[in-house]
């Protein structure tokens, strides 16, 4: 049965154009300095510690990053193409090391890089401006949603 309201339009949240998505007087900078803190927080805990949710959050912080370097590569530099390189192979190994073994692990190396990675890559995107982020962000949402539905269709 549907229902009968009427349907909100969602709009993709406005910011103050060119501002940066973690300035202090941003609408947004609450939202943006959760997820920071989340990630960072992530990144320094040990991974014997970690979920799924918090592997996921880093995975997501590597495809937004690579999607704002896609988009706009005014953004891509060595240094920034190097730590997304770097975070995306550890996290590999990570996933590799959990289905293997069954639980997540990272050797000393490893965490190092991590921890060091997604400080540099987080303090880059609270810079990009508001909208890009938030169109990064949509756009990796966007496929993640369409792998989930061609992964149910191979299930079929």
């Amino acid at each position: 049965m549907k229902k009968r309201t009427p349907r909100r339009h969602w709009q993709l949240p406005q910011g103050i154009p060119g501002l940066p998505a973690g300035a202090a007087f941003s609408p947004i900078a609450e939202r943006c300095q959760s997820k920071s803190i989340k990630r960072l927080l992530t990144a320094a805990r040990p991974a014997t510690e970690w979920t799924a949710h918090d592997v996921n959050e880093l995975i997501y912080l590597a495809n937004t990053c690579s999607e704002l370097l896609r988009r706009w590569p005014q953004y891509s530099t060595p240094a920034r193409l190097a730590a997304g390189n770097e975070l995306v192979a550890v996290l590999s190994e990570v996933k590799r090391r959990r289905r293997e073994h069954g639980h997540y692990g990272v050797t000393g190396d490893e965490w190092a890089v991590l921890r060091r990675t997604v400080a540099d890559l987080q303090s880059w995107v609270e810079t990009v401006p508001t909208q890009r982020l938030f169109a990064a962000e949509a756009a990796v949402d966007r496929e993640a949603v369409a792998d989930d539905r061609r992964r149910e269709l191979r299930a079929a």
